[in-house]
């Protein structure tokens, strides 16, 4: 097993309540060589008083604040994380998870010199970490496809990569307010070759799920995360179309299409105007017939501030007929 820094890093904001037990997770790693850089986010809290307590225990511990020239949120205190870090090896964690004592040594032990990402498994669970499923890494076909189809549930905890491999990457993506582990994992996921990763199915970490996370909020209508799901999809149309995977065209084609609709719905059109922007062009090259009909129907759907029902299920249903 390698004995390189591993550098763990931790966004916060407002968690005083529960960072504590993610703090006490990480000391109890089966393997020591470890810096932890917690960034916090503003906290109004308690929460930087607790992390002082254990920074002054422990120096791995590392406490500090997002600069105010950075924009709030977890995407620009993941990125400074990274710039303070040291180690060899990086971890993103979120700061109410929780890590299996052996969460580190277990990923590190899979490591050679053509590695440069291991991902491991982890088990959802309830706010009182009582667990709700273990979440299965079983490749049904290739990485990027799997993830983006969300058959392979991977999270900001479940990968240990390689410093070098992220240097000179664009890493989270500050303009978006949800999925951003999927738009950077998209990227990096996208034509990486199946020598340099392994996954590890074996959970490693506790994933706690919360009445009022993002995840449940998703599901009401959210102008900012509809907008920021529009910008990974939208992406993710292209490599699909470059992939020339029908599948994953379709599944993308289609959010893109039902988002159009809700935003209409919705009075969203700063989204509705985004996505006659930036996916028309890729739906021609899908379709001429359909990207020149889509543009002009939204045009004119825009214009009369309404939507239809009929048109979105005319879109979908004849992609490809």
């Amino acid at each position: 097993m390698t004995k390189e820094l591993v550098s763990i890093i931790i966004p916060t904001f407002n968690r005083g309540h529960l960072i504590g037990e993610t703090l006490d997770s990480i000391l109890a790693q089966t393997y020591q060589n470890w810096e932890c850089i917690i960034v916090d986010d503003g906290s109004t809290d308690n929460t930087v008083g607790i992390i002082n307590e254990y920074a002054k225990k422990d120096s791995r511990f590392q406490l500090h604040q997002r600069p105010i020239d950075r924009l709030p949120g977890g995407n620009a205190s993941r990125n400074y994380g990274f710039e303070l870090s040291k180690g060899e090896f990086i971890n993103w964690f979120d700061d109410d998870d929780i890590m299996i004592n052996t969460f580190i040594s277990k990923k590190l032990e899979l490591f050679s010199d053509q590695i440069d990402l291991v991902i491991c498994s982890g088990t959802y669970t309830d706010q009182t970490l009582k667990p709700i499923k273990d979440i299965d890494l079983d490749v049904k076909s290739f990485l990027f496809k799997d993830y983006i189809l969300w058959r392979l549930q991977i999270l900001t905890p479940s990968i240990l990569f390689r410093k070098s491999f992220l240097k000179n990457k664009e890493l989270f993506n500050v303009n978006i307010a949800r999925g951003q582990e999927s738009e950077l994992f998209s990227r990096l996921f996208y034509n990486l070759n199946p020598n340099k990763y392994i996954i590890l199915n074996k959970s490693l970490f506790l994933y706690r799920q919360h009445e009022n996370t993002k995840t449940f909020a998703n599901n009401n209508y959210i102008k900012l995360f509809e907008e920021s799901k529009m910008i990974i999809a939208i992406e993710n149309l292209k490599r699909s179309i470059q992939l020339n995977d029908k599948e994953l065209i379709i599944q993308h084609y289609s959010i893109i299409v039902h988002s159009f609709y809700r935003g209409l719905e919705q009075k969203h059109f700063k989204n509705c105007f985004f996505i006659t922007k930036n996916a028309t062009s890729q739906f021609y090259q899908i379709n001429k017939k359909i990207g020149i009909e889509f543009f002009l129907s939204a045009c004119f759907f825009i214009l009369i501030n309404r939507g239809s029902y009929k048109m979105e299920k005319y879109f979908k249903k004849n992609l490809y007929a």
